[in-house]
């Protein structure tokens, strides 16, 4: 009886031990996978800087990400559209850099 306890046992932690690094790897996935991952948002222009390439938003709250509405500048990944200006309701997308920083991939007129 005891053989048999002790085999169950053993072959319990094996499955353990093999289970670990498959629940490893889901999670360093999940995690590269947000980090790639494409945020939208929507809010309005507060400010732009156009010597650093940098706009200022009041957005509203983003699920994806886990924000609430909040005010913070963000860089562009590319030049503003033309006519969009200061106090006007934007939609865009937020992704991450290689260096973990928010970037907006694109924005455009709500």
């Amino acid at each position: 009886m005891k053989t048999i306890s002790l085999a169950i046992a053993l072959a319990s932690m094996i499955g353990l031990t093999q289970a670990a690094p498959h629940e490893h790897d889901m999670a360093q996935h999940q995690t590269m996978s947000q980090a790639a991952a494409i945020h939208e948002g929507i809010g309005v222009l507060k400010a732009i800087n156009m010597k650093e390439r940098k706009v200022q938003l009041a957005h509203e709250a983003i699920p994806s990400l886990g924000w609430p509405g909040m005010t913070m500048w963000f860089t562009l990944q590319a030049p503003l559209p033309d006519g969009i200006q200061v106090g006007d309701s934007v939609r865009f997308e937020l992704g991450r850099t290689e260096a973990k920083k928010w970037v907006i991939s694109k924005i455009e007129r709500k």
